[in-house]
């Protein structure tokens, strides 16, 4: 599999573009911007879960290297995701303010939920016709993403309750009729993130469902202080080397304490979301293919295990690995095409702009 990395590396690369000296990016955060950093990312989580299905088999030189790459990044690739998300919204709430906050409960929470659960009837079908036997419980908390039905599911309930606790937050934005009393509304929805953390640990859920789930308040932080942070970072060379040392420095010695307990995953996934913001100031990837990726997200996160499931049942990801991998991209690829057009008529049927 680590094959598959190298190549990936490889698009990287070559379609990186450093900024000169004293020069930087300024299209590090955009929406055009993080496309491709997207893209990476959904591309790695594609990988990771197809390795689930010959994890047993993975036993050679370069399967241990992927292996190796894999569990160093554990959640991390998700991050910016979260981040950029939580970035995005708070961009929109300065810009629209209450508008924005009502638009979450109008159409951002569900539309998100429908697409989810369009997706998940698919995953249904297929169960049924695998003769998979669900119970009616599993299938109604596979539709609110408290369960799957062979789908991922964890990702879109963590999102689902972190719009809900955006709205809870700053439900009282017309109380503050100065920008700068934002932040009261950003302290309040990290506590009640902090408090999602907890519940979902009260109730058993594993790790992965909580322990990125401060980097979606943290994007908030950062739109806050974007001005500032910039200011001090982008100023020139020497500004930015020195953060970037400050960084790398914290980024390690979170990443060894994050090896002793998942309590110190929040801070690494911090430095890692920092890591990640201090290289694209400075390097900007243009990639059509990554950038595909990037705008395809929900619907290759979503629909990638139906390929993975078929396959496996008829033993391709025993037999023949690699082209259970090829395949698994190609069909996600072409499904996820499709059903991003389907549904983008959908929702603009529904969701249909007000006129003037």
């Amino acid at each position: 599999m680590f094959a598959f990395i190298l190549i990936l590396m490889m698009i990287i690369i070559g379609s990186s573009t450093v900024s000169k000296p004293n020069e930087f990016n300024k299209n590090y955060i955009s929406r055009d911007g993080t496309a491709a950093i997207k893209g990476i990312f959904v591309i790695l989580i594609v990988l990771s879960h197809a390795k689930g299905y010959f994890v047993n088999d993975m036993s050679g030189f370069f399967d241990k290297a992927y292996l190796n790459v894999q569990n160093h990044l554990g959640q991390m690739v998700v991050a910016m995701f979260l981040f950029y998300s939580g970035y995005g919204i708070m961009e929109q709430i300065k810009k629209r303010e209450s508008a924005y906050i009502k638009s979450i409960a109008t159409k951002r929470f569900p539309n998100l939920l429908l697409n989810y659960d369009i997706a998940v009837v698919f995953y249904i079908i297929l169960a049924l016709c695998l003769g998979t036997k669900l119970t009616l419980q599993k299938i109604v908390f596979s539709l609110t993403a408290w369960d799957g039905v062979g789908n991922s599911s964890w990702y879109i309930f963590v999102t689902l309750c972190l719009y809900i606790l955006t709205m809870l937050s700053f439900s009282f934005i017309k109380l503050f009729k100065n920008k700068a009393l934002y932040i009261i509304n950003i302290v309040i929805l990290t506590a009640l993130s902090v408090g999602l953390v907890f519940a979902l640990i009260k109730v058993g859920k594993e790790s992965w469902w909580w322990n990125t789930a401060l980097l979606f308040p943290l994007g908030f932080w950062f739109s806050y202080f974007r001005e500032t942070i910039e200011k001090i970072v982008m100023k020139n060379d020497i500004t930015y080397l020195l953060t970037a040392a400050l960084v790398t420095a914290l980024y390690i010695f979170t990443k060894q304490l994050s090896l002793g307990g998942t309590r110190w995953y929040f801070l690494f996934g911090f430095m890692f979301v920092a890591a990640v913001v201090l290289l694209t100031m400075k390097v900007e990837i243009k990639s059509n293919l990554l950038n595909w990726f990037g705008d395809h997200i929900f619907s290759v996160y979503i629909l990638q295990r139906i390929p993975m499931i078929i396959m496996d049942r008829f033993g391709l990801s025993h037999s023949h690995r690699y082209l259970f991998l090829i395949l698994t991209f190609a069909i996600t690829c072409a499904m996820a095409e499709i059903y991003d057009v389907l549904y983008g008529k959908l929702s603009s049927k529904i969701w249909k702009p007000k006129k003037a």
